[in-house]
């Protein structure tokens, strides 16, 4: 009887092939690359107080660029779908993006422990409305009147803008032109308070800095033994307009990128002001005893440095006690944005926060209901 015939090993199966080949990797290389400077763009604005006007513009739209890659990251996912590298890079930055866009929940849900203070922001662009606002005095004063605050801060108002809105709803007010020319004719800002219960015990205009007549609006509101400061602001705005970019990348795209180059000097020179403005904003809460409430137009967004600077400090009553993104104007009529904010100091409680779809303005209003500890 002969042996058996040893059996031959089984032969292992061929690794699977990867998909896409080196285009595939070229792919991923660039989804990589496009990775690093997103997130490098955002570190650099959270921590850049005088940054590159190529990088404060990046900054003002990066949750639109994180949904853009969010998006290429998952086609090339689709692509590619054995590389492990796309669903990573997906799963990170949408992580990132809901800790810095989604707003927080520490302040819904709270039992106040008085009655809360209600207070309105609005940026109302000197009364000149919308295309679809017949009357904008008529609207806004409607607005408040339904709304009913006890503390308004009103941005962009003349002494005699103000005065024909406070004719259409009552309202005792401390207001100063940007400037302080002292012009009723002039845009300024305003602190202003309605009803019986708060009163302004005093207010004044106060200079940023000695050598700039750039001003904001200091003032003391009180109920009884409850006081609460608050402070308008309106930080320095970017000095052009969307017909300026326009006409700026056509120069560039001519061959002639000196309006381009013009407008990112001006970009920066801005970017440099506001952050010595927030950075006086800081300084003068270090005076202040009673609880703080800042309201306005800050004209940047919340990953800007000086906003990361200032939640340092403060709390921003939008992502402590609002719902979704919150843009309060649209960029070129198209994209959101929320560059009116409202913080607070810790003996203020956020309890909700909202903005409204009123359109009297360029500006939708923000409306907050805090309560004092």
């Amino acid at each position: 009887m002969s042996d058996p015939e040893p059996s031959l090993p089984a032969t292992p199966p061929p690794p699977p092939a990867v998909r896409g080949g080196r285009w595939g990797a070229a792919l991923v290389a660039v989804l990589v690359v496009l990775f690093v400077v997103l997130i490098s763009v955002h570190g650099a604005g959270r921590t850049l107080r005088d940054p590159p006007a190529t990088v404060s513009a990046a900054i003002t739209f990066l949750p639109y660029f994180y949904a853009a890659f969010v998006s290429l990251a998952f086609g090339v996912w689709t692509l590619v779908p054995d590389r492990r590298t796309p669903p990573a890079l997906l799963a990170v930055t949408t992580m990132i993006g809901v800790v810095t866009w989604v707003p927080g929940w520490a302040g819904r849900g709270v039992s106040p422990e008085g009655a809360p203070i209600r207070v309105m922001e609005w940026n109302l662009r000197r009364l000149w409305g919308t295309p679809s606002t017949d009357d904008p005095t008529a609207c806004a004063a409607a607005a408040i009147e339904r709304e009913d605050p006890d503390v308004l801060v009103l941005l962009e108002l003349s002494a005699d803008e103000l005065a024909h809105l406070q004719a259409a709803t009552p309202m005792s007010c401390i207001q100063a032109d940007y400037l302080g020319t002292g012009d009723a004719r002039h845009g300024g800002l305003a602190v202003c308070a309605r009803g019986d219960v708060w009163s302004l015990r005093w207010g004044s205009p106060k200079r940023y800095l000695d050598d700039d007549p750039w001003r904001f609006v200091i003032a003391e509101a009180a109920d009884g033994d409850r006081v609460l400061n608050v402070i308008a602001v309106h930080l320095v705005p970017y000095r052009f307009a969307a017909s300026e970019l326009r006409t700026g990348v056509r120069d560039l795209a001519t061959g002639d990128p000196d309006d381009l180059l013009a407008l990112g000097r001006r970009g920066e020179a801005t970017a440099r002001a506001q952050g010595a403005q927030a950075a006086v904003l800081r300084s003068r809460l270090e005076q202040l005893t009673h609880p703080t409430v800042i309201a306005g137009d800050f004209n940047s967004t919340r990953d800007a440095a000086l906003h990361t600077a200032l939640r340092a400090h403060l709390h921003d009553a939008f992502e402590q006690a609002g719902t979704g993104f919150g843009p309060t104007i649209r960029f070129l009529d198209v994209v959101p944005l929320r560059v009116d904010f409202v913080y607070t100091t810790d003996d203020v409680v956020p309890v909700d926060a909202r903005v409204l779809d009123d359109r009297c303005s360029d500006h939708q209003a923000v409306v907050v209901d805090v309560d004092l500890r």
